[in-house]
């Protein structure tokens, strides 16, 4: 009989006794509490046919030794010289191993080739924990992620490991994404992943940016939305969300490669809304199809009335509120000569036309954007909500809460990877990683 078929049969049966043991034991567990009880001890269960899996892949992966010399890169060789331990944590528990260990007299390297072959090389964990570790701590704190793996009595680490675990597969992500975006404007190589088979019939794409506080100091992110709506402009079916504190040309770059994963270029309709900064509109007019709609953010547009009507009359008199609603009501109805009239009015006003100026100049750069009647008649949103609801998803919620000290690097990776997330893109990096350590290995 072989080692390894010795293993298994001596896996199967032990295995083969504890599921007898406890069916045996199920009138007593019904008893003692029920359907919960039964259910704690099919854990145990669980648990003790995951120790002994473990067991028996630990023995069935030997030492990795398969001579007692090996080449060094110095010229010389590594000898081999004793057994050592290594315990490695994995989804299922620990794995223990004892692997060969060599050294060479002439340099003193020293080499593990089981650690190489398994690809554990300086690491206490399987890529699965890595994985598990760095998607709990994107969506919540360290010290609350590490709690919640322990509350579902799945593997955990330290604080500062989740830290460094967090920060390395992180970083791969941001790189990943970065050579994707350059491959696509360099050479028009496509994204490889999670790109839809078809076309959206309409497609909504938005732009803006918030501030965290980094490296002392507080600094701008800037987060893109795709996402497709119904006949009443209404969000329907999935979105994705890009980010980045690199500046805006690398964001153009990353959003224009999310743009290739949509079939931006193909779909029917394609409306982008934004507040109005320059940077915004670039963006669009450089990336986007002709047939593409430009829309102000109608909040925005809102801010701004608000703004001048503060300036005209002060912050709470019930005439700003009226003046505010009454040019709302032209912009939605179209009646745009009416609104140009009445911002114009005010500027002949000495002690106001510093403020009315300020905002004729906004709304007239945007005068084209402002279709808002034939927007609702279309069917076509004219908010930006879901790009401001992105950028407290992506980076409020986790990076600005009380206490939080955070690096540009570090803010950068867990923004990135929230929008690998809640973009269904995940499981599309998972894969990259898991192939990243069998080429490795």
């Amino acid at each position: 009989m072989t080692k390894l078929r010795a293993i298994v049969l001596t896996i199967v049966e032990h295995l083969t006794q504890c599921v007898e043991d406890e069916f045996a034991a199920l009138g007593g567990t019904l008893e003692q509490g029920g359907l919960a009880a039964i259910e704690g001890r099919l854990e145990a269960l669980r648990d003790r046919f995951s120790r002994a899996l473990l067991d028996g892949i630990g023995k069935a992966l030997g030492n990795g030794r398969h001579a007692n010399r090996l080449s060094c890169d110095c010229g010389g060789h590594l000898t081999y010289v004793a057994d050592r331990r290594k315990d490695v944590l994995t989804t299922l528990g620990w794995l223990t191993l004892h692997r060969a260990y060599f050294r060479c007299k002439g340099c003193n390297a020293t080499r593990f080739p089981l650690d190489e072959a398994l690809d554990i090389v300086g690491e206490g964990q399987s890529m699965g924990v890595q994985l598990m570790v760095t998607l709990v701590c994107a969506l919540l704190p360290n010290g609350q992620a590490m709690r919640l793996l322990d509350e579902l009595k799945l593997p955990s680490v330290s604080i500062k490991e989740s830290q460094r675990i967090t920060h390395d597969v992180g970083s791969e992500a941001v790189a990943l994404d970065a050579e994707t975006a350059r491959r696509w404007s360099e050479d028009h190589t496509p994204p490889a992943d999670h790109v839809r088979s078809q076309p959206p019939e309409r497609l909504a794409v938005l732009m803006d940016g918030t501030t965290a506080h980094t490296d002392g100091d507080w600094h701008e992110v800037k987060v893109g939305t795709f996402y497709t709506f119904n006949e009443e402009g209404k969000a329907t079916g999935e979105k994705a969300c890009v980010s980045t504190f690199e500046g805006v040309e690398h964001f153009r770059s990353l959003w224009d490669t999310e743009a290739q994963r949509w079939c931006m270029a193909e779909a029917p309709r394609v409306v982008a809304l934004c507040d109005g900064a320059p940077w915004t509109w670039n963006t669009v007019a450089e990336y986007c199809p002709p047939h593409t709609v430009e829309r102000l953010d109608f909040y925005h547009a809102n801010e701004h009335l608000w703004e001048m009507a503060r300036a005209l009359w002060g912050e709470s008199a019930p005439r700003a509120k009226e003046w505010v609603e009454q040019q709302k009501t032209r912009l939605l109805e179209g009646e745009l000569d009416a609104f140009f009239d009445e911002l114009t009015r005010w500027t002949a006003h000495e002690d106001y036309a510093e403020a009315a100026l300020k905002q004729l100049g906004y709304f007239e750069t945007n005068r084209t954007r402002l279709g808002y009647a034939e927007a609702r008649a279309r069917g076509e949103p004219i908010g930006s909500g879901m790009v401001e609801a992105a950028c407290k998803t992506i980076v409020c919620v986790r990076e600005k809460q009380p206490g939080m000290r955070w690096t540009k690097t570090n803010a950068n990776v867990i923004a990135h990877l929230r929008c690998l997330y809640f973009s269904n893109r995940w499981h599309s990096f998972k894969r990259y990683m898991t192939t990243l350590v069998r080429k490795a290995a």
